[in-house]
């Protein structure tokens, strides 16, 4: 009986372990999902920008322009640190948006698990590799054109 007890505590110690190598640590996983929060802010972020752009016919000069008290709108920060996102005006319809990632999200293999994306985006459009990553992004004015204001009142 002895013996029997030793070997189903070796089976469950075995499986937990093999467990570590398919699915990850939980180390590795809370690290997947910090990344996966960046992904989500970057897309809001994004969204923003281009909102702004639509109303003002402009992009914002810094991401603390987007701050919005009466749509209580807040710039996300990085999930893990706090610190801002990256942000760079490269032109007038041009813009770069950067975080540093822990891990890469590109499908190294099949047994990989993918990462979880919002239906709206193609994921595609945000993979990255771990480290610091900057997105390109170019808002086209035929899609997102300028949406169209009252003449001001003097």
């Amino acid at each position: 009986m002895k013996y029997f007890v030793y070997f189903i505590i070796a089976i469950v110690a075995m499986a937990a372990i093999f467990g570590f190598f398919i699915v990850g640590s939980p180390a590795e996983e809370r690290l997947r999902r910090f990344d996966e929060r960046r992904v989500q802010d970057l897309q809001i972020i994004q969204s923003e920008i281009v909102n702004y752009w639509a109303n003002k016919d402009r992009l914002p000069r810094q991401l603390a322009d987007l701050q919005d008290n009466i749509r209580g709108f807040i710039t996300p920060k990085d999930p893990e640190n706090s610190n801002d996102y990256g942000y760079e005006v490269r032109g007038n319809l041009d813009f770069i948006l950067c975080a540093n990632f822990n891990t890469s999200n590109f499908q190294e293999s099949a047994n990989t698990p993918k990462p979880v994306s919002d239906p709206y985006y193609q994921q595609s459009n945000w993979q990255h590799n771990s480290g610091n990553v900057c997105f390109d992004r170019n808002i086209d004015p035929q899609i997102y054109g300028p949406k169209i204001r009252p003449p001001e009142k003097n």
